[in-house]
């Protein structure tokens, strides 16, 4: 007897029955004009993070329509055809990518065998930041340098014929970013110091100190200790003050106080964090409330204001309610997900940004040396490539923690983000 297949439903209910997460959609073609919309439905034969992803023809990312770690044996999604910043998309064909198993696998195509340091290169690296072109900046905030390497890790010789600015002093910046331009911006007592990418010269600075105005009532552009440092659309660099509860953003392209646009207020930003590349920022909250979990916020261009926050979750495949705290590193995997360093205990969070919250995606690491098996002794923080394949850690060779104190590997790893599964549902809109 021959077994005949009607369409993707039965396709979608047999890999279910495999053990592999099934979609199928109501529809492949859909009008602007009618009104109507996509709904996908997925099947789920076991807890797993799951991502339901839209890319045009062209590979580029329009929307993140589900990425959580799904218990649901089957539910629906639909896509009202808006794209990520709640824009109608236009007409034409779309993929539909869904993803599920999400991995993070050593690179060892980079550095030496997917490292750079762990040996003498650095003292305590603190950030890693990724250029436009994929070269990496490392601060070494213990022996006061900046580094740059090329995207294979090897030293980049190119600002001054060196792949480094040295400081007058050690330590000396907290915190770097670097631009489209190749700029690299440092953050340091009451400023940050803006340095041209090619000769390393420091060519300006952005803020001073606040003088008289200790209220900050009327005076733009003051600042008190930056610590975390980042870029946005529109010119826009944000920096967090912890020690005064509160961070500022300015017009990077204007020197001093000049370029104050508004300070935030409520909250408690901290010294780690990443921008979508628009108006959203995600800040881990500050070291006084023991970095417990992120903050996003919102550039409303005269001030910034809290959407929401996760300080815990629930992990389904463990079965446990995790607390959040001791995030160092926040990196945005450039589409709506978020990579958060945990030095302890020591582990890598995936969170997604659904727009009204945070959705938990997976947990990976645990203490060691072997970073092939995502160990590390003391993770300070990462940075997501430009293109969104590839996730940067960096761990710093100072103690773990004040009751531990055994000093981390001093080193960035690559590492690839991968899936155990990828399927495509192409859908057209006209």
């Amino acid at each position: 007897m021959k077994l005949k297949i009607v369409g993707a439903v039965l396709i979608s209910l047999l890999a279910a029955a495999y053990g592999e997460v099934g979609c199928v959609v109501d529809k492949n073609t859909v009008s602007l004009s009618s009104g109507d919309i996509f709904v996908f439905t997925v099947t789920n034969p076991q807890p797993v993070d799951i991502a339901i992803k839209v890319y045009d023809t062209n590979g580029k990312y329009v929307r993140t329509l589900f990425e959580k770690c799904a218990t649901e044996t089957q539910f629906k999604v639909p896509w009202n055809l808006k794209d990520s910043d709640g824009k109608p998309v236009s007409a034409g064909k779309y993929a539909v990518k869904i993803k599920s198993g999400l991995k993070l696998t050593l690179d060892t195509s980079f550095g030496k065998n997917g490292i750079i340091g762990g040996d003498d290169t650095f003292i305590s690296p603190r950030n890693v930041r990724v250029d436009k072109n994929g070269c990496i900046y490392v601060l070494d905030y213990g022996a006061g340098i900046i580094f740059k390497f090329n995207p294979d890790g090897s030293p980049a010789n190119d600002i001054a014929g060196k792949n480094k600015i040295v400081a007058p002093s050690a330590p000396y910046w907290v915190n770097i970013a670097v631009d489209e331009e190749g700029k690299i911006y440092g953050s340091i007592g009451h400023s940050v110091l803006v340095y041209d990418g090619k000769t390393g010269a420091n060519i300006y600075y952005i803020g001073e100190f606040f003088g008289d105005d200790v209220g900050w009532k009327n005076t733009k552009g003051g600042l008190g200790w930056p610590n975390w440092v980042g870029l946005n659309s529109d010119y826009r660099l944000y920096a967090s003050c912890p020690g005064y509860s509160y961070f500022a953003a300015f017009d990077r392209r204007k020197p001093k106080k000049e370029g104050g646009l508004w300070r935030s207020s409520g909250g408690a930003p901290g010294e780690s964090g990443d921008t979508d590349g628009k108006k959203a920022i995600y800040l881990a909250n500050a070291y006084y409330t023991n970095r417990n979990g992120i903050t996003k916020w919102i550039d409303k261009d005269t001030s910034g204001e809290i959407a929401y926050a996760i300080t815990s979750f629930y992990d389904p495949v463990k079965k446990t309610n995790e607390i959040m705290q001791n995030v160092f590193g926040v990196a945005f995997d450039r589409e709506s997900g978020l990579f958060l360093v945990q030095r302890d205990p020591v582990r890598i969070i995936k969170i997604s940004d659904n727009g009204f919250g945070f959705d938990f995606v997976k947990q990976f690491g645990s203490p060691g040396n072997d970073a092939s098996k995502l160990e590390f002794m003391a993770p300070k923080d990462a940075v997501v490539s430009p293109d969104g394949k590839f996730l940067y850690v960096i761990e710093d060779g100072e103690p773990i923690s004040k009751t531990n104190t055994a000093p981390g590997l001093a080193r960035v790893v690559k590492y690839k983000i991968e899936y155990d599964s990828e399927k495509e549902i192409q859908v057209t809109v006209k």
